[in-house]
């Protein structure tokens, strides 16, 4: 099951999403993980592993190198080994593994521009790892560049996390049209969101009560799920971060982590009744 966490606006807590949840998906639920940072801000990779082991693969094993970019040499091999990218048992998790990203991604759309099919690198790439995981999680940069069209392409659903303030929840049905738009373009993509989880959910303040009321009626209008887990606003997330390991290791009984547990049940069961339809 391929997902992709996207939102066309940026600090919605994509990231931490992402990787919260596929923490939580391996030392929970026994699932084999795969996370695919697409944002050049390489927020995801940062939140699995330091700069010093960064330093080491940056040259010739990231995100960039798969979607063919000419960092590096072994990037200019259109054949190149996506198993090359891949970071085994990530932050010494087993079973959670990691493809990370480089600010190089910011010029993927120039240094692609010419290239015919530049939408379907990463689904050619990923066929030769993609029986090897439950799940494969990709945290997209909020727009829909490129580097997110593949992301897209290759994706069997799409989970929108959204704060619930103004700006964060109008780009809405703007994602919801551009993604019906890439779909008529490019026939392989099937994509479909599966999604709205709120995040960085202020209990005590009445804006926000209002606001996932707001998005919810945009949702049923949109014929768009939201889930019921709703994700608190807290430090102990961000706090964790800046150890390079998520909150699920470091603050494994905060308030957020928790969310994220039920988070992750509710997403199972709705994968699982989805399935059946």
């Amino acid at each position: 099951m391929v997902i992709s966490f996207i939102n066309m606006k940026g600090g919605v807590g994509k990231t931490t999403t992402v990787v919260e949840l596929a923490t939580i998906l391996v030392k929970e639920h026994n699932k084999s993980v795969l996370i695919i940072d697409m944002d050049p801000q390489t927020n995801a990779t940062f939140s699995l592993m330091g700069i010093e082991e960064w330093e080491k693969i940056k040259d010739n094993a990231t995100i960039a190198d798969v979607l063919g970019m000419n960092n590096g040499f072994s990037s200019r091999d259109k054949e190149y080994d996506i198993n090359k990218a891949i970071v085994k048992n990530v932050c010494k998790i087993n079973g959670l593994d990691l493809i990370p990203s480089h600010i190089e991604l910011t010029f993927l759309d120039l240094d692609l521009s010419g290239q015919p099919g530049r939408e379907i690198i990463l689904e050619n790439r990923l066929k030769k790892c993609l029986t090897d995981y439950d799940f494969i999680l990709i945290d997209c940069p909020p727009n829909l560049t490129l580097a997110p069209q593949n992301a897209l392409v290759v994706s069997d659903f799409i989970v929108v996390p959204v704060v619930p303030e103004f700006f964060p929840s109008i780009g809405l049905p703007l994602l919801v049209n551009r993604i019906e738009q890439l779909k008529k373009r490019l026939p392989n993509c099937v994509v479909e969101i599966l999604g709205v989880v709120f995040t960085k959910v202020k209990r005590t303040t009445n804006n926000h009560t209002e606001r996932m009321d707001s998005v919810r009626k945009t949702c049923e209008e949109l014929g768009i799920e939201t889930f019921q887990t709703v994700i608190p606003d807290t430090v102990r997330i961000s706090e964790a971060a800046t150890l390079n390991k998520p909150a699920f290791i470091v603050n494994p009984n905060s308030d957020g982590v928790t969310s994220y547990k039920s988070f992750a049940n509710e997403l199972i069961l709705l994968l699982e009744e989805v399935e059946k339809e």
